[in-house]
């Protein structure tokens, strides 16, 4: 790394020289729309020798010029491009034009508006970055976020081309780009990965996947999302990279808040919400202060209902019926600070902080058909995640604006923890789980004793479908009969943070070239544990029916929408007051309740508990080159240094004298590994309104925390001895990326593109089983393993148009639409043992996992005047899951589709009204098992809604 940084000191050194050999000009200012700033604003000399564009920020600088008089060009998507004559003299060197505004506001107005409305605005900021951005990217501004029914970072992204959300309880959680699995996205906050933590939808852990529902979508300014990146972003990012960028500073004084009430169906509550804006400007302008908070609480409820089958004959081993209620609260605030020194020296501060809580109830049935039983869990837990972050940093422009250095220091953190409901008098923090079970006769059985589904079911047999499925009993089961057989108390212990040092220089060489290089420095430090402890029944006679119960809460009716009817095997449960109070000390030692402790002391548990620390050292270079009026290069490359260190629990199970023991030692293993990122961008404009983008880049995927984890349990009982182990010597994923994308631009603030992607692979990571010999014996080996190549390809098309054409009432509509199919491959090694005892190796072709075939988004707009409306619909095809035993067991993820609509009526300049329905089509989670029709999970949420107004004070 020490070359690295000695070549960024030569070449910067040697940019200082250059700069002092004449003296140059520049031309500063910054373009506003009324409170806004205006990104993505093109301006050019009229002879197009000089061009640039406006940061996100508003702000823009023309460098490298000598004295006289420029006819300077702005262009912007939704109004007519204008001239402006500037005048560079002797002094000062550096004209600064203030404030610019498109709509003739308090600065100097500069333009005439094209296109109006509530979206248009909106749109077309994030259509000029998108136009204006050297990578291939696609960007959504927060107005636009505002105006849609979605309340989370997870389900804003959503609507962009190429981009696939996973769901937890009908709200999105984790975000995938082209249908690459989760962990290979990059999910950034200003630019730096967002720490992660435990808990994913597929009941994983030690993902490097951020969940996006603890980012409330009203912090945010703007989203990016990079499908190619460049060398001075995280190479971290084989799918692409998602940068949610926060405000740090207001155009001008402002103070906006809404609110909003709404209603849950499936629940049958409440929805809640608020959020306000403040931000100013102090000291002559020099000082601008933005602070922002937002409040959002729902109540929730799903049905749930889950079966396991057997993967030799497809038997059906168990169903479940869930009835899950909740409430969930974010909660979030951000702030920012900026001090302008003069217009060429800036310092700013950001901060967020975000609190997602989830209070979960349920009451779960389990038919048992293997093992003869009907078992009832009760069970309630509060799970909260918080997000704290913080940066301060700085903006030079010096040697006459042609060198900009920009710094910045960071520290984001993440803590995810188990809270104590409101309700409970219990002072423990802690998920709690009480179980009941009682044996049961089933009717209705094959001929074998076994449960089919009519899809599997053996001739002769009459069965039903997954979805009109209820288990029959041959007597009906009672309160009394149910038994408690255990309690059991979950924590969850995650916590992770980000320590960050960046420096970036850009450097004009001349009009036509810049040169940037920088480096940076990220420490993590993260901490994984998961204590349980366990209380079981010896034998006291303690039944539902002896404790405080409620009657089954049936909410409208349910799993209603499948027609089943499930009210002769769903019996009433116990009281959560009645399951804190079992939890009690007092209790637990009236009656014996025998505790089972599973910490990191406990052979069962240890293996959840390690700790890790990863240094990344990064450094890239990279030419920003106007090879002509229409051609742009972007080379360079990035390379990053990453260090791990990793400490766990070595479990050994064996037998002494007929008993099995179990020994605990502590391990510690380190790896190192660096990863070289060529990159090359070509743009081409052939015309104003086109742009035709090739790439090339590197790209890699680090492996999850739970594959680095070094524990190892070593179970000698078992014939052959089974080890189990993590891997720190995971070769991290790579990827070459070949990308093409053409856009074309529309006048009234659209844009119609096409792409095509190529992803080669290599080192994909699996979960292997293997057999290796160690002293003469035969172990069988899990643990995860680099495999040996795959790839992933595809295209995606959109469009974007207001049909402005059409006459009067009509000419308000819009549509959008976007589709992307993705398919792949990764080759994966098989390892046997056959009857000698021999190990052969096989190699299987599978598709990547979570990676659907086809996405699409389709919405119809209507934008005039003062009114909006827009129904929008959402595809996700089916996707492999989970790889289990041959491919008729795979467990497969079902296609959806979601509909949503918004509308926004605006009264004057100060106060709208909006209205937000979401779930339409009340479309469900599926789950399959091999077949469609074998489904595992099917989960109903039901329509929700909210209204509201927002209310512009000043």
């Amino acid at each position: 790394m020490k070359r690295i940084f000695y070549i960024l000191f030569f070449l910067v050194s040697l940019s200082w020289h250059t700069a002092f050999s004449q003296q140059q000009y520049s031309i500063t200012g910054r373009i506003i729309d009324g409170k806004t700033a205006l990104p993505g604003v093109t301006i050019k000399t009229k002879d197009n020798s000089i061009a640039t564009q406006s940061n996100l920020d508003g702000t823009f600088r023309i460098t490298g010029i000598k004295q006289g008089n420029y006819e300077l060009v702005f262009s912007y998507l939704g109004y007519e491009p204008i001239e402006k004559t500037v005048s560079v003299s002797e002094k000062p060197f550096n004209v600064y034009l203030g404030d610019l505004s498109f709509s003739g506001n308090d600065a100097q107005d500069i333009d005439e508006v094209v296109v109006q409305g509530i979206m248009a605005n909106t749109q077309a900021k994030a259509l000029s970055i998108q136009k204006s951005s050297p990578a291939i990217m696609n960007v959504i501004a927060s107005d636009l976020i505002g105006k849609l029914p979605d309340r989370n970072a997870a389900e804003a992204v959503q609507r962009i081309q190429g981009i696939a959300i996973e769901r937890d309880h009908g709200e999105g959680r984790y975000a995938s780009v082209r249908g690459t699995p989760m962990q290979w996205n990059s999910t950034l906050v200003n630019g730096n990965r967002m720490p992660t933590s435990e808990g994913t939808s597929d009941n994983t852990s030690g993902s490097r996947t951020s969940p996006l529902d603890i980012f409330p979508s009203e912090m945010i300014e703007f989203v990016q999302v990079s499908k190619a990146i460049t060398p001075d972003m995280e190479g971290d990012a084989i799918g692409g990279s998602i940068n949610f960028v926060t405000r740090t500073a207001p155009v001008s004084k402002t103070l906006k808040a809404s609110l909003g009430t709404g209603y849950n169906g499936q629940a049958q509550k409440g929805i809640y919400s608020g959020s306000f804006m403040y931000g100013d400007h102090f000291f002559n302008k020099k000082l601008s202060l933005i602070i922002g908070g937002s409040y959002w609480k729902r109540n929730w409820a799903t049905d749930n209902t889950e079966a396991v089958y057997n993967q030799d004959d497809f038997a059906m081993e168990s169903f479940e019926l869930r009835d899950y209620k909740g409430v969930r609260t974010t909660m979030g605030l951000n702030a920012g600070l900026a001090y302008n020194i003069n217009p060429s020296h800036k310092i700013f501060f950001r901060g967020i902080l975000t609190d997602f809580q989830d209070q979960e109830t349920a009451l779960e049935h389990t038919f048992s058909y293997t093992g003869k039983t009907l078992t009832q869990r009760r069970r309630e837990g509060v799970i909260g995640i918080g997000l704290l972050g913080a940066e301060i940093g700085g903006t030079h422009n010096i040697l006459g604006e042609k060198l900009n250095i920009h710094w910045k220091l960071s520290n984001y953190e993440t803590d995810m923890e188990t809270r104590r409901p409101s309700h409970a008098d219990n002072p423990k923090n802690t998920y709690k789980l009480s179980m009941f079970a009682s044996k049961v006769d089933y009717a209705n059985l094959a001929a074998d004793g076994k449960m089919y589904l009519d899809m599997d079911a053996p001739a002769g047999f009459q069965s039903a479908n997954y979805q009109s499925f209820v288990p029959q009993l041959k007597s009906a089961v009672k309160t009394s009969d149910l038994r408690l057989t255990q309690l059991i108390e979950l924590q969850t212990q995650s916590f992770e943070r980000d320590r960050i040092a960046e420096l970036d220089l850009k450097y004009q060489l001349n009009n036509n070239i810049y040169f940037k290089a920088g480096g940076k420095f990220k420490g993590k430090y993260l901490r994984r544990g998961s204590p349980m402890d366990i209380y079981v029944n010896r034998g006291a006679n303690i039944t539902v029916e002896s404790l405080a119960t409620e009657a089954y809460d049936y909410n409208g009716g349910f799993m209603k929408e499948t027609g089943a009817d499930y009210h002769s095997v769903l019996l009433d449960g116990i009281t959560l007051t009645q399951v804190d109070q079992l939890l009690t000390d007092t209790y637990i030692n009236e009656n014996k309740l025998m505790h089972i402790a599973r910490g990191e002391s406990s052979p069962d548990a240890a293996s959840s508990f390690y700790t890790g620390n990863e240094d990344v050292y990064a450094g890239y270079g990279m030419f920003d080159m106007k090879l002509s009026d229409k051609l742009q290069l972007i080379a360079g490359a990035r390379y990053e240094h990453t260090a791990l260190t990793y400490y766990g629990n070595e479990v050994i199970r064996k037998n002494v004298d007929g008993k099995p023991t179990a020994d605990i030692n502590k391990v510690e293993n380190s790896s190192k590994f660096g990863s070289l990122l060529p990159m090359a961008h070509l743009k081409y404009q052939p015309i104003e309104a086109m742009n035709i983008r090739l790439a090339y880049t590197r790209t890699f995927a680090r492996a999850n925390f739970s594959d680095l984890n070094p524990t190892e349990n070593i179970n000698l009982i078992f014939t052959p001895p089974v080890i189990s182990r993590g891997n720190i010597a995971l070769k991290p994923t790579f990827a070459h990326n070949f990308d093409f994308m053409s856009e074309y631009y529309f006048d009234d603030i659209g844009v119609a593109s096409f792409g095509v992607f190529y992803k080669k692979l290599s080192n994909v990571i699996y979960s292997s089983q293997s057999f290796q010999q160690i002293d003469g014996t035969t172990y069988r080996i899990t643990q995860p393993e680099n495999s040996e190549n795959g790839w992933l390809a595809g295209f995606e098309a959109g469009i974007s148009k207001r049909l402005s054409f059409l006459p009067g009432f009509w000419s308000g509509f819009g549509i959008e639409a976007n589709y992307t199919m993705t398919t792949s491959e990764m080759e994966v090694p098989r390892f046997s043992l056959d009857e000698k005892g021999q190990v052969t190796k096989t190699i299987a072709k599978e598709v990547l996992p979570n990676q659907s075939k086809h996405l699409f988004n389709t919405a119809i707009f209507y934008e005039k005047g003062k009114f909006m409306a827009r129904i929008a619909g959402n595809y996700k095809g089916s996707a492999l899951a989970i790889v289990q035993g041959n491919p008729e067991n795979y467990r497969w993820y079902g296609e959806n589709f979601t509909m949503d609509f918004s509308a926004n009526y605006r009264f004057n300049k100060k106060v709208s009204v909006f209205a937000e329905l979401n779930n339409l089509t009340n479309a469900p989670l599926r789950y399959y098992h091999g077949d469609s029709r074998r489904l595992e999970q099917l989960e109903y949420y039901s329509l929700r809604g909210l209204v509201g107004i927002n209310y512009q004070i000043f």
